[in-house]
């Protein structure tokens, strides 16, 4: 493993602060295009491979796959007849009848076209985790994939990936109840045509998931949602599973989309921001019944190109929502809207390179944006950032000045300061954290790497989950899978982290009571006599203390544990028996 723990406590002893000086918004600075770097990755996949029908991705499934499957057809149409069919097909299917559906969906298609499926699993699928240690957990069982969107429940703590795929028409919710120790696929949606983009958010009781549907109607920007206690399908108040949040100039498609809550305050506003194919950006907005949207017009008619991100400002004064994006100019843009207006509030020239995304973020109107900038060599993460609503702007590297940079991922959320994660380009990729841990100017930590393996350049998603804690999904670009999903925590420290998944599944290890005030008990189960040894670890990874060293015989056993004199806050009890450990938290309070 490659990184160190990210806790707060190292946040105060960072040696290295990262410089933020004065600037002004208004004219778009120039400067010179920087050569294409040697070391930069510049081989992308496809957007999309070859398209799979309805027919073909329903006949593939297993036996196993088919009777877990609970399906729903998604097409656009004013006839009721076929309409009409593509109900029975699910009729069939959901009531076991597959081979009936299929023909019955072969008939549809005929008629009207590729249609999409969605398919809710009876029983959500559990990632199968690798049989690695010192690896970080993995966000369901797919590959190849391209973009993710990352959110969680403030009441529940329950957490929400969306992955959509590399080269299929496909997304795929996931969701842990147990903060990002385990995760499960709730929910697969599969088209014909390319999805260009798909974003999520939280609002009150729900999940929502923002996408586009080429294939059927590539002006419609189509909006589904599911129950955040149990990922389902939970139906809009008109009984239908999709609805059609904005509807696009005819000849005019998706570009990018970001979807945006007001969870952190009013928990009862979405909005979403579209970047279209013309080059115009459109704002809309609905409440909790998500059925009636308004789509407001922006003013920006042309020129906007890609890297389109957006937040909601917590606790804001009048500026309620930020969002960001590159123009065809090259050009940063970052937006701020009011209830009646929408202002341009800054620009910054960046250089003509292959950026991916913007990321920016905002805390009672303060607002930072994290960008790459190609017009420096080699290409570096900057940030842009305003204080509560005034007419200047600081800025700031973060990223390294002697090495490649870029994909970063930022939030001000929540209330736990800021943070930001990059990609570093050392020879093997690194997904680099830093953290200012409030809110005005001052001082970031040291780059630090929080991931197992070499991120992919998309842009990862970061949320603060409370208690000084933040919690970072990412796309691996290699090992083990290709693209596959990944999740990390700031509170699970070097060598120990992931393994606390094995211990609550499994519950072979535990501390009663915990949190642990003094003395309290050890409990564990060994399956056959073993040479054991037990020790108590800080949030780093180092031993503060041996609990026990020798022979144990097998079964259920515990011994007592004295914390008094360890200083109040979270460690971990590993237990190692004969080379095989395991790990558990465990909080000290007075």
């Amino acid at each position: 493993m490659y990184r160190t723990v990210l806790a707060a406590v190292l946040a105060l002893a960072a040696s290295v602060v990262a410089l933020e000086f004065p600037d002004t918004p208004g004219a778009i600075s120039s400067g010179p295009r920087v050569a294409s770097q040697p070391d930069r990755d510049q081989v992308r996949p496809e957007t999309h491979g070859t398209p799979t029908t309805a027919y073909a991705m329903l006949e593939q499934m297993s036996p196993t796959e088919r009777s877990n499957a609970c399906i729903s057809i998604e097409f656009e149409s004013s006839d009721a007849e076929l309409l009409a069919l593509g109900r029975e097909v699910e009729r069939l299917w959901n009531g076991g009848r597959c081979d009936e559906a299929l023909a019955q969906l072969a008939n549809l298609e005929a008629c009207v076209g590729p249609v999409a499926v969605g398919n809710l699993w009876r029983t959500p699928v559990p990632t199968l985790q690798p049989d690695l240690w010192e690896t970080d957990v993995r966000i369901g069982n797919r590959d190849t994939l391209m973009e993710l969107a990352f959110d969680q429940q403030l009441s529940s703590g329950n957490l929400f990936v969306v992955l959509r795929h590399g080269t299929k028409s496909a997304w795929y919710l996931n969701m842990s109840t147990d903060g990002g120790a385990n995760w499960s696929e709730t929910y697969v949606w599969g088209g014909y045509g390319v999805v260009p983009s798909v974003d999520a958010a939280v609002l009150a009781n729900n999940v929502y998931v923002v996408y586009s549907d080429s294939a059927d109607n590539a002006t419609q920007v189509r909006l589904r949602r599911f129950d955040c206690a149990s990922g389902s399908i939970d139906s809009f108040s008109n009984s239908e599973e999709w609805v059609t949040a904005c509807t696009l100039a005819a000849g005019d498609s998706v570009r990018e989309l970001s979807l945006v809550s007001n969870q952190h305050g009013y928990n009862n506003r979405l909005y979403i921001t579209t970047l279209v194919s013309d080059g115009s950006v459109l704002f809309s907005w609905d409440d909790t019944s998500a059925v009636s949207w308004l789509k407001v017009p922006t003013g920006i008619t042309a020129g906007a190109d890609f890297g389109l991100d957006a937040t909601e400002n917590q606790g804001f004064d009048s500026t309620f929502l930020f969002f960001s994006y590159y123009d065809t100019n090259d050009t940063l843009r970052i937006y701020g809207k009011t209830g009646g207006s929408l202002t341009r509030r800054y620009s910054l020239y960046v250089g003509g390179f292959s950026a991916y995304k913007t990321s920016i973020s905002a805390y009672k109107d303060t607002v930072i944006c994290a960008f790459n900038d190609g017009t420096s060599s080699p290409y570096q993460v900057l940030y842009r950032i305003n204080y509560s609503g005034s007419p200047s702007w600081g800025f700031g590297t973060l990223s390294e000045p002697d090495t490649t940079a870029e994909s970063p991922g930022v939030t001000a959320r929540g209330g736990g300061g800021l943070a930001v994660v990059f990609r570093h380009y050392t020879p093997t990729r690194e997904l680099r954290f830093r953290q200012r841990v409030n809110y005005g100017p001052g001082p970031w930590t040291d780059p630090i790497s929080i991931a197992d393996a070499d991120p992919y350049w998309n842009r990862p998603g970061i949320e603060y989950l409370g208690s000084g804690v933040f919690g970072v999904a990412y796309l691996r670009r290699t090992s083990p899978v290709v693209r596959g999903a990944f999740f990390d925590r700031s509170d699970w420290p070097t060598g120990l982290a992931e393994q606390r998944r094995i211990i609550v599944s499994e519950n072979i290890l535990s501390v009663t009571p915990n949190p642990l005030s003094g003395r309290g008990r050890l409990n564990y189960t060994l399956d056959r006599p073993a040479d054991l040894r037990v020790q108590v670890c800080d949030r780093a990874g180092r031993v503060v203390r041996t609990l026990y060293a020798g022979g144990r015989p097998a079964g259920r056993q515990s011994f007592g544990f004295d914390a008094t004199g360890l200083v109040p806050g979270v460690y971990f009890i590993r237990a190692d028996a004969d080379g095989m450990a395991r790990t558990v938290p465990v909080t000290v309070v007075r």
